[in-house]
């Protein structure tokens, strides 16, 4: 029974501190007079877990302010300078790594091209190179590193942090988290790309604030991820919002996943350069012809905004219809989960401009007016690198969730981050 007692005082107290991060996270600065008002803790309780907060560093004293009878009263806040976290997303063509401070701030970040479809090891030993540049970078600056959050296209097992399925990567059962715990001793958290940018922009960009979030993800695929309460529902086999892969036309054209018509197939990038191509070769004059000198294989998504801005109206037009089919597929969603916040972003958002007149023309046609005007259509603060940020959120939400757990043991010097 004593056990018992000591294990639901440590409980009890580990969520106290979750609270009072979460509430600095959302409002600072705040005294400790504000977050025992907000928190509904006592004030000895809430300077005795401040004071551990403080000598763990994740919180810092900012100065003063008058307090409520002229005593001045201390602000507290989050410390960027608490330790780095590492976010990073692989793609079907490329890799990138965000370095972060604590307060969500990016320190540094790299990209890497490569040709699509490559074999796990090739991409998997790029990213190690990757990743230890990231912790050097940590080490340069004397800073602890708190995690590593990845993303990857397709369907995680969670538990595992194994790539079951990518179908745009070509990839099957590939234990991901397996291999970096190998090479990097580090909190490594491996998730659908789609369901961490959904996160990430419920932290730190376009869904702060929002409770229940849709994001969809378009670029060489088309994912999505729904978030409740700041939280990646999983779904019951963990694999919720596979979007992309909802048939919209059993006639259509045929998906990487072995389906035909897959909403994919009408609003990736992929679809873009089709319809222009056909536009092309049926005779439409486009200033994108001389600019991938008719070799459509080096058509990309900034060369198609870049045109439409300029007034090519095949590249306008291309643009158009996709948001003309991204639009239908949201009103569908709408109407099925009635989200307060719906998250555009991935590679496409770039031409956010020319796609999302058309989304919400057919949301405004389609979606039931009781759903439809209770839910808000916006662009994705982070555009492709929403994945990445998401990353960073999910390690700082373990964080924030399990605040003894971090303090006490798993913060790493960035020296030994990288095992030898």
């Amino acid at each position: 029974m004593k056990n018992m007692r000591n294990v639901d005082h440590t409980h009890m107290r580990e969520m106290n501190i979750a609270l009072i991060l979460e509430y600095l996270r959302r409002e600072a600065p705040l005294s400790r007079t504000h977050l025992a008002r907000l928190t509904g803790l006592n004030k000895a309780t809430v300077t005795s877990l401040v004071r551990e907060l403080l000598e763990s560093h994740f919180v810092r004293e900012n100065g003063s302010d008058p307090g409520d009878l002229g005593r001045p009263a201390i602000r507290l806040s989050l410390n960027p300078q608490a330790g780095y976290i590492i976010g990073a997303e692989v793609g079907v063509d490329f890799i990138l790594v965000i370095l972060t401070d604590f307060s969500g701030e990016v320190v540094w970040r790299r990209r890497e091209t490569m040709p699509p479809y490559q074999r796990p090891e090739f991409v998997l030993d790029l990213l190690d190179v990757v990743l230890q540049d990231a912790c050097q970078q940590a080490q340069a600056h004397g800073m602890r590193l708190l995690g590593l959050g990845l993303g990857v296209p397709g369907q995680v097992d969670g538990a595992t942090g194994t790539l079951l399925f990518a179908p745009n990567l070509k990839w099957t059962d590939v234990r991901v988290k397996s291999r970096l715990q190998r090479k990097f001793n580090l909190p490594i958290v491996v998730a659908n790309e789609a369901g961490l940018a959904a996160l990430g922009e419920s932290y730190f960009g376009a869904a702060r604030g929002a409770n229940f979030v849709l994001y969809v993800s378009a670029g060489v695929g088309l994912g999505g991820g729904i978030v409740l309460n700041r939280q990646v529902l999983p779904g019951a086999a963990g694999f919720a919002g596979e979007v992309g892969h909802m048939t919209m036309d059993p006639n259509g054209p045929r998906c990487n996943c072995g389906n035909f018509g897959c909403w994919e197939t009408f609003v990736s990038q992929w679809a873009v350069f089709r319809r222009i191509r056909e536009a092309v070769e049926g005779g439409r004059a486009s200033s994108l012809s001389d600019a991938c000198d008719n070799d459509w294989d080096r058509l990309t998504v900034p060369l198609v905004v870049e045109a439409a801005r300029a007034g090519d109206a095949v590249a306008i037009a291309a643009l158009a219809e996709t948001g003309h089919f991204l639009g239908i597929g949201l009103a569908n969603l709408i109407n099925a989960l009635n989200p307060e916040r719906v998250v555009f972003g991935g590679a496409l958002s770039l031409g956010h401009e020319f796609l999302m007149p058309s989304i919400r023309a057919e949301v405004e046609q389609r979606a039931l007016r009781a759903s439809r005007e209770k839910t808000e259509v916006v662009v994705a603060t982070y555009g492709d690198e929403a994945s990445v940020m998401g990353g960073i959120a999910t390690i700082f939400h373990r964080i924030l969730s399990q605040p003894l757990g971090v303090t006490r043991a798993e913060a790493i010097a960035p020296h030994t981050a990288v095992r030898r």
